[in-house]
């Protein structure tokens, strides 16, 4: 029989899963869609706001039929897949303990520093006064963060004391006990997509990425394969490895961030699941892995086996702007994009539509209003189709005056 594999959220990987025919689904979500209850073998609506409920329901469809796995691609989730596993006497999947480590990125600094992996200098704080204090005491610039918070979510920037324990006051005021402040570090930042099971390593993907000015540090650009020589992709294999033991996090698979400082690497956050926005398709496009069938067949204490790459290099450029104003782009080019030299069809997404308004790259709520994603052959190819996109798009702003109040979305810091 197919292992049943239990899903928390994510309609994607529930359609990955039932494509392969491998797999017995069973997919827990709120607010189920009739789309989603048909697309499981076993629908399952729960509230993940009451994970009691959640146990409770999953252990009664584990007694009518064993539940092999359970994954989830959702990081706030990624506990309740830890404590399903020890519930339901799983074998394989991570574990709570390792999950909020990972999610608790204080937590995940004290691991690694114990394990002699390089970090960033850090404090937690659990005021306004005392975030002044140990900024001072890191040395100005810092970077002060929400604890559980990944990518660049509630991240600030802060060169001044005043500005520190402004950004630390507005962590505590959304109802958090503490927050992070961390040594500014700059260099070259390289994403890890990595799979850990039985205690062995599998670095899967790494990406070079272009990250923008502070405050908001975009990822305006990425370039797969990276562009570090043998010996340094040997030193990052290794660090990765060393991270996701220090973690204690097995038979999984995290995205992983690393700086390489003038200094040597340092080791950023880990988010136990599947990297987010558009690495999922670079991954696939230029390795054959299929990242939720990764984190699937982890869990289930397997690395996966990749289909076919359809080509070797990849990138991606966020659509950024370095002045204000109001957006201008053929919107009829998005799908029929022509004379390109690449095989692989193009990826072109635009959050905004013509004629809204838009910010700097630098600014709060500025960040990616879009992203373009290519695969082909090499890395001049894909320079050149992407001058062909970018033609055929005619991305410009029409006007320059556009405020900032006229912009109502959330920061997008990532492709």
């Amino acid at each position: 029989m197919p292992p049943r594999v239990l899903v928390l959220s994510g309609q994607r990987t529930v359609q990955q899963l039932q494509e392969q025919t491998d797999y017995d689904v069973v997919f827990a979500e709120e607010s189920m869609t009739i789309e989603q209850v048909m697309l499981a073998d076993y629908p399952l609506e729960v509230d993940f706001g009451d994970w009691d409920q959640v146990v409770a329901l999953v252990a009664g469809a584990h007694a009518e039929q064993p539940i092999d796995a359970v994954v989830t691609g959702v990081e706030r989730l990624v506990p309740l897949a830890g404590r399903l596993r020890a519930e339901l006497g799983l074998e394989h999947g991570i574990t709570e303990q390792a999950a909020r480590a990972c999610i608790d990125k204080a937590e995940t600094h004290r691991l690694l520093e114990a394990a002699g992996v390089p970090v960033p200098r850090n404090r937690v704080v659990g005021g306004i006064l005392e975030g002044g204090e140990a900024a001072q005491e890191l040395g100005l610039p810092v970077v002060v963060k929400p604890r559980d918070a990944s990518s660049a979510a509630g991240l600030k920037y802060c060169e001044t004391r005043g500005e520190v324990e402004g950004a630390v006051g507005d962590i505590l005021a959304a109802g958090r006990d503490s927050a992070l402040i961390e040594e500014y570090v700059t260099g070259p930042e390289f994403g890890v997509f990595a799979a850990r099971i039985g205690g062995r390593t599998q670095v899967v993907w790494v990406v070079e990425g272009e990250v923008g000015p502070p405050p908001t540090f975009v990822k305006v650009g990425g370039y797969f394969p990276s562009r570090l020589d043998e010996a340094r992709r040997a030193e990052l294999d290794e660090l990765a490895d060393r991270v996701l033991t220090a973690a204690g996090l097995d038979d999984w698979v995290a995205a992983l961030q690393f700086t390489l400082t003038s200094d040597g690497w340092r080791a950023g956050e880990i988010n136990p699941r599947v990297p987010g926005g558009q690495a999922v398709e670079m991954i696939r496009s230029t390795t054959g892995y299929e990242p939720s069938l990764i984190a699937t067949e982890a869990a289930l204490g397997r690395f996966a086996e990749p289909g076919s790459a359809k080509a070797e290099f990849g990138l991606y450029r966020s659509i950024v702007f370095e002045t204000g104003g109001r957006i201008d782009y053929n919107a009829k080019a998005v799908g029929s994009l022509t004379g390109l030299e690449s095989a692989s069809p193009p990826f072109v997404e635009f959050d905004v539509a013509p004629g809204d308004a838009v910010l700097p790259v630098e600014h709060p709520r500025g960040g990616a209003f879009g992203r373009i994603v290519l695969a082909g052959e090499s890395p001049e190819q894909l320079e050149r189709d992407y001058a062909r996109v970018m033609e055929q798009l005619a991305v410009r702003l029409v006007d320059d005056t556009a405020a900032a109040a006229s912009v109502d979305r959330a920061h997008t810091s990532c492709c």
